[in-house]
């Protein structure tokens, strides 16, 4: 069974209208999301002990992103006191299992804490054998550094927690 020219073109000329129209809208988004970089970056959540951490406790620190059309950059030089100063800590209980979840699949993760809250050296902080972290055993407020590379850039975040004293 043939069918007439006129319907095979139609189709063609149908797929063909759909793909300039998926490239249009993907330029479009790249447009927008280059005007607030910061909306397209992914979005961190912590969770301890199966409850998030406030989202003021979080702060996106410094990123490189890449978009279609460009390449935008955030970089910020925070000193410990500045970080203390932009976010408030969330209240935990010590030896909470703390869980990262990302907006966007992250190829690597890597999570330090401040040394202490006058110094700006931070110290890898090491999942177990499952790749879970935990709130500090000792009461005190910590502050730590996530490090996450995508398949579009790489972000790095800061968040502060404060652990209670159980007692």
């Amino acid at each position: 069974m043939k069918m007439p020219k006129t319907y095979l073109a139609k189709i063609l000329l149908g797929a063909v209208l759909v793909c300039i129209a998926g490239g249009i809208s993907l330029l479009l988004k790249d447009a927008l999301d280059t005007k607030s970089p910061t909306s397209a970056v992914p979005i961190l959540t912590v969770e301890s002990n199966g409850s998030p951490i406030s989202q003021d406790s979080i702060c996106t620190a410094e990123y490189q992103w890449n978009f279609w059309t460009s390449v935008e950059k955030m970089v910020n030089n925070y000193s410990i006191t500045d970080i203390k100063d932009d976010i408030l800590t969330t209240n935990v209980l010590p030896g909470m299992e703390m869980e990262l979840h990302f907006s966007r699949d992250p190829i690597s993760v890597t999570v330090s804490r401040a040394v202490s809250l006058n110094s700006n050296e931070f110290t890898e902080v090491e999942p177990d054998k499952n790749g879970c972290i935990y709130t500090p055993p000792v009461a005190g407020t910590y502050i730590y550094r996530v490090e996450a590379s995508f398949d579009r850039g790489s972000v790095m975040y800061y968040f502060g927690i404060t652990v209670m004293d159980m007692y």
